[in-house]
């Protein structure tokens, strides 16, 4: 008890009351310390982060160079994938939570998928090409239509009933699909699973992830979506050393095709039914054309898809053209001319300067270009500078592109 009152005294010198009012003051001090104590400890949960919060700060966001319609966050624990399909960053669509162990808590907005898939459904040939790069192509159980690949592999697959069409005609078949139950279904669509995939797909709790690559604008923009795909089978490394490559090759050649004397002028496409459908000015294919050393003729068009336009409408701006490219599925200059004989008008055509991008083609006539040419835009765009500007790469083989006789 003395020990005690001379610590008090210590605390107040001026203070010479009793031993009872010591003991008083103990119990006053042990009240007002439990209440500093609650306090704080109120401040310090009040303070700490929400769930939300702590789940926006726990991620690290992964830099993309050229894609803008999805991007990457990583955790130790797993990685979120979210898309933007309103060409908006702040604008997330749709979520994929890819996990290795146990799900998280993440958001009840999300898609939650167990990585590495091992069965996978894959809606497109360009999405079966990347996962083909990513050394994946086993795990491939299901494709949407064999008519639209030159890969063997698939088609040989296929044939013995190793992997399954899922889409033959023209509507998905849902129930096969179902019945297939696979790990993952890879398809394509504006960017919201519960908007782009049938509701009964959905309701099958089959996980699904959709891919936008097709609403980016450049090429490399599009071959970048080789990192998106690469997390659903934790192949993240392979991905970016894959894109590396790419990226260097395409802005080699690109610098190549800055060396040219004189751009020729180039008209793409032909008329589909009754409309010719002109990428716009930022568009995949103009960026390409602009890549490659072409002066294309709807380049100040701003928009990124394309427009009908009337063959009248074509003919009046771009009867003069250098060079004509990308012209449906055409194999001869006599084949053209049979679809309709007033493109023998354009200046090309009399000049037989016509290329098509089917040099490799199916016996289905689907070409190769539309299967691998997206994930290697380098190769493409080799092709149009040994077009365009033949002397900047006399030695050039085409891989994609041929003369039309």
């Amino acid at each position: 008890m003395k020990r005690n009152k001379e610590r008090y005294a210590e605390l107040d010198s001026a203070s010479h009351e009793t031993l009872n009012q010591v003991q008083g003051d103990q119990h006053n001090v042990f009240i007002k310390l439990s209440i500093t104590i609650t306090l704080v400890l109120l401040i310090f949960v009040a303070c700490s982060p929400n769930a939300e919060t702590k789940k926006d700060t726990s991620l690290t966001s992964v830099p993309l160079s050229y894609a803008k319609r999805f991007t990457i966050k990583t955790s130790p624990d797993f990685s979120v994938l979210e898309l933007h399909g309103n060409k908006n960053d702040s604008d997330v669509t749709a979520t994929f939570v890819l996990y290795k162990n146990q799900k998280p808590n993440y958001s009840k907005e999300a898609y939650y998928i167990k990585t590495p898939v091992k069965r996978v459904a894959s809606m497109s040939s360009i999405y079966t090409t990347m996962i083909a790069e990513l050394s994946c192509l086993d795990k491939i159980v299901a494709i949407d239509n064999v008519d639209y690949y030159n890969n063997l592999f698939i088609q040989e697959h296929v044939k013995k009933s190793a992997i399954t069409e899922l889409s033959k005609g023209p509507q998905l078949d849902i129930e096969k699909t179902v019945a297939l139950n696979p790990d993952l279904f890879l398809t394509f669509g504006m960017g919201s699973p519960k908007d782009d995939v049938d509701k009964k797909l959905v309701q099958s709790n089959i996980p699904i992830a959709v891919s936008i690559d097709h609403l980016e604008e450049t090429p490399l923009a599009r071959a970048e979506w080789i990192k998106f795909f690469a997390y659903f089978f934790n192949k993240e490394k392979t991905a970016d050393s894959l894109f590396k490559i790419t990226e260097n090759k395409y802005n080699d050649l690109k610098s190549i095709a800055l060396k040219t004397t004189k751009k020729p002028s180039v008209l793409t496409e032909i008329k589909y039914g009754d409309a010719w459908y002109i990428p716009a000015g930022k568009s995949f294919i103009a960026h390409l054309i602009e890549d490659a050393g072409g002066d294309y003729f709807w380049k100040e068009d701003t928009k990124t898809g394309s427009s009908a336009q009337s063959f009248e409408t074509v003919y009046a701006k771009a009867k003069d053209c250098d060079i004509w490219i990308n012209l449906y599925n055409i194999n001869s200059k006599k084949e053209l001319l049979s679809y309709d004989e007033r493109y023998g008008l354009f200046k090309a055509c009399q000049n037989n300067q016509l290329y098509n991008n089917n040099k490799i083609q199916n016996t289905l006539g689907y070409s190769n270009y539309w299967e691998t040419g997206i994930t290697h835009p380098e190769d493409v765009l080799a092709d149009l500078i040994a077009i365009f500007s033949p002397t900047l790469t006399p030695n050039h083989t085409f891989k994609y592109y041929k003369k039309l006789e």
